[in-house]
């Protein structure tokens, strides 16, 4: 009988199932290396670790490990509280200084911290129109401002007239804005002008250039000018930016101040706008800066005895309206 011969196909198929078997392991073996993270010489940071000194210990609910410091503000400093001026005091003292007088006065006086308002006048009313021609001038920066920031004009390119006009009362920078707030007409310039204040609640008469003579005169109020200021000392004029700008260049030292203001002491810082026509009108309107508070003030006279006696009661005034504003 023949011996039966191994199955030489079986042989080979066996082969190739174990060769099979140990290729795939091979290769689950290295998908396994390939996936784990590479080990740097950085250590992984931690949510959990604790924070350095200095840095905020607040929870952070994104899971990225970065706070915002704006969900962790700086305390704020607690509002200073300024103790109401005596109204009655100052308004005493303003009557005391302008009683006897023979002219027309009138004299405001305004608060932009609570927008407390005295005021005082003589022969005339409080917020009867009173002539003052360049008084016009603090009326024609705002109205510059308020364009600007409707597009109308460049604020850069007449910010230098803007200056020469409120600290060197320079009539032809105020001249050739009104024009330009006109679109080239003088005369439409003085009327977006009073619009402008018409706007803000207040009125003026701005009826000629402030350059040269003319029979026609500008008119204004000491109540309605101290508004003015007022509303930019407390940002309410065009826009806090342009208010804050306003009251820089107002309280920017005149070349030529045709008054004696009366201040005194140190941390003072002052800006007028005078008025002097000789047998005309003798005015000045202003923001005085003191150490914790300011004021407002504006003082028409009109048909004055002599100029000089004026401009002194002009400092009169002023300077005994300071201490009430000094606590």
């Amino acid at each position: 009988m023949k011996t039966k011969k191994p199955d030489i196909f079986l042989g080979i198929v066996i082969c190739m199932l174990v060769l099979t078997a140990v290729l795939c392991i091979v290769i689950l073996f290295v998908q396994k290396s390939g996936s784990e993270p590479a080990e740097t010489g950085t250590p992984q940071i931690s949510n959990t670790e604790t924070n350095n000194p200095g840095e905020s210990n607040q929870p952070d609910p994104s899971g990225t490990g970065i706070v915002d410091p704006s969900n962790n503000p700086e305390p704020s400093e607690a509002p200073v509280t300024l103790e109401k001026i005596d109204e009655p005091g100052l308004k005493a003292a303003l009557n005391d200084s302008l009683r006897g007088l023979t002219s027309e006065w009138q004299v405001v006086v305004i608060d932009p911290y609570d927008n407390t308002r005295i005021g005082s006048s003589i022969n005339c009313g409080v917020d009867d129109w009173m002539t003052a021609n360049r008084m016009t001038q603090v009326f024609i920066m705002g109205t510059v401002f308020q364009q600007a920031a409707d597009g109308t004009l460049v604020l850069d390119e007449w910010l230098d007239d803007v200056k020469a006009m409120i600290t060197g009362n320079d009539t032809y920078a105020a001249d050739r804005l009104t024009e330009k707030l006109g679109g080239g007409d003088a005369a439409k310039g003085r009327e977006n002008v009073k619009a402008f204040a018409v706007a803000n609640g207040v009125k003026l008469g701005f009826n000629r250039a402030n350059t040269g003579s003319s029979s026609l005169k500008n008119y204004v109020t000491a109540q309605q000018t101290a508004a003015i200021l007022n509303l930019i000392c407390r940002g309410e004029l065009v826009s806090e930016e342009a208010s804050a700008q306003m009251l820089e260049i107002l309280l920017t030292p005149m070349d030529n101040l045709e008054i004696s203001t009366g201040l005194t002491g140190e941390n003072v810082r002052f800006g007028f706008i005078a008025d002097v026509e000789t047998n005309t009108c003798v005015c000045a309107m202003g923001v005085v800066q003191l150490q914790n508070r300011s004021f407002v003030i504006s003082v028409v006279c009109n048909k004055p005895v002599t100029t000089d006696g004026a401009k002194k009661k002009v400092t009169e005034l002023i300077s005994l309206t300071q201490p009430f504003f000094e606590n």
